[in-house]
């Protein structure tokens, strides 16, 4: 027999009736693993790379550019470059002696310069123009007067206005077979009038005074104008006298020199023999021996001018033009000159 059918009312309660079982939680996923992945080391930047480069490759040109103006500048007062802390100048003086200005730059420039202890004044010249002459006498005396040495070296010839340099220094040294001496003045001009009557010229001169046009070449010499040379010359004369025995004091009196200044040329025995020189010896015994008197020990280094010959572009400017001008026209004017 079928059991009699629960009512639903009584199915709801006895199911709330039954305790509840939470059901289990859901298991947590795997783990992820994620394999690592090597990274590339980071790229520079070539916008870097380029400025750095730039920049080194500036700093290189700036140096050697820097290193470029140093050597000018070292070179640039006319010297050769050297490194030696102490050394002897050489003044070379060569030639007629028409001007001063080269000659006493390069003289200020080696009295200023600390590293050089003594100059050699190296004298290859007949003489020349008495003014420039006596400018580098003067400027001679004053370097050595502020402390610095100042030999002479005579080359082949060293006569009248080169010797008249000569006597600033102290020692002068010469060859045995050196021309030197010469003390003396001398005018010349040409005598034209024969040609000017040949080619049926006839100059005409106006003055302020009877001796402005004296020593015409268009014309005869009167004695006036003999006379009133002749008084320059032996005053410039004296100048020369004077001023020898002053740079040759206690080793010569003016009355010695004025005994041998008569314009005659001596070689370097004979002048060692007068005492116008003090010993025979190159240029190089010269350098020696200034290194001596300026404190250098063992072989001094030498410092020489750079040699510049003048070129066709110098003739162009101001300067070479007027030295050409003048030396034309000197050879038509009468000049008083310490020359041989």
């Amino acid at each position: 027999m079928s059991e009699p059918e629960t009512p639903a009312v009584e199915r709801v309660e006895q199911a709330s009736a039954e305790p509840a079982v939470a059901p289990p939680p859901p298991a947590p996923p795997p783990p992820v693993v994620i394999a690592a992945v090597p990274t590339a080391p980071p790229r520079k930047s070539r916008v870097g790379m380029f400025f750095f480069g730039a920049l080194s490759g500036c700093l290189l040109i700036f140096l050697a550019f820097f290193g470029m103006l140093l050597f000018v500048a070292a070179a640039s007062d006319g010297t050769e470059l050297s490194l030696a802390s102490e050394k002897v100048a050489v003044l070379p003086i060569e030639g007629e002696i028409v001007e001063a200005r080269a000659t006493l730059d390069l003289l200020h420039k080696y009295a200023a310069n600390d590293s050089v202890k003594a100059i050699v004044v190296r004298i290859n010249s007949p003489g020349g123009a008495i003014a420039p002459s006596q400018e580098i006498y003067a400027a001679i005396l004053k370097t050595r007067a502020n402390g610095k040495p100042v030999i002479a070296s005579m080359d082949s010839v060293a006569a009248s206005g080169g010797y008249y340099i000569a006597a600033a220094c102290d020692p002068i040294l010469a060859n045995s077979g050196t021309i030197t001496g010469s003390i003396g003045v001398i005018l010349q001009w040409f005598d034209m009038k024969e040609l000017v009557r040949w080619a049926k010229l006839k100059p005409e001169t106006i003055t302020s005074g009877e001796m402005k046009d004296a020593g015409s070449p268009y014309r005869e010499l009167t004695d006036a104008e003999r006379q009133y040379f002749q008084g320059i010359v032996t005053q410039l004369h004296s100048q020369f006298v004077r001023d020898v025995a002053v740079g040759r004091k206690k080793k010569m009196s003016a009355a010695e020199v004025a005994r041998i200044a008569d314009g005659r040329i001596f070689t370097g025995e004979q002048a060692l023999e007068l005492k116008l020189i003090d010993e025979l010896g190159t240029i190089d015994d010269a350098v020696r021996r200034a290194g001596k008197l300026g404190g250098i020990k063992g072989e001094p280094a030498r410092l020489w001018p750079r040699r510049r010959e003048p070129g066709f572009f110098d003739l162009l400017t101001e300067d070479g033009a007027n030295a050409i001008l003048e030396r034309v026209v000197s050879r038509r004017i009468p000049q008083f000159m310490y020359r041989w």
